[in-house]
């Protein structure tokens, strides 16, 4: 009974994940393609490792391919345009980094953060990393969090 509970609560906790970007364009990038894709990572962090900092849902993908690169920088750049609050730079006319406050759902707050790490002035690396966070947590609070 107990292997059978622990079972579903993962397939809860992983449908919630799933759920958390509905409504924005970023959305169709947390289907799960970039789990086994040559030169990107996904991490979704739910449950009491999430609560431990005031979220819910923490979602993050990374990829070094140029294309889905330009892809997901114009999804975020879409969601964007619906953002409560954000701060943005720009470089080359290229979107370098973006922290976006969206409309909360069911009383929580979303953002996303955005980083082109191409564009660094200062070593820059071939990643571009998007991560999706919900919870509680306030955006003074994330922006802390991602400057560690």
């Amino acid at each position: 009974m107990k292997r059978f509970t622990i079972i579903i609560l993962t397939c809860l906790l992983t449908a919630m994940a799933a759920m958390a970007q509905k409504g924005l364009n970023i959305n169709r990038l947390f289907d799960g393609r970039y789990k086994k894709a040559p030169g990107a990572t996904e991490i979704i962090v739910t449950g009491s490792q999430a609560c431990e900092i005031g979220l819910d849902v923490y979602h993050s993908v990374s990829v070094t391919d140029k294309t889905q690169a330009e892809i997901i920088e114009n999804l975020v750049v879409k969601d964007g345009t619906k953002a409560m609050d954000k701060e943005v730079e720009y470089r080359h006319g290229q979107l370098y980094y973006g922290f976006y406050t969206m409309p909360k759902q069911r009383s929580s707050n979303r953002y996303i953060f955005f980083l082109n790490q191409n564009l660094a002035r200062k070593s820059p690396k071939n990643v571009v990393t998007l991560i999706y966070m919900e919870g509680r947590a306030s955006a003074d609070k994330i922006k802390k969090l991602i400057r560690k």
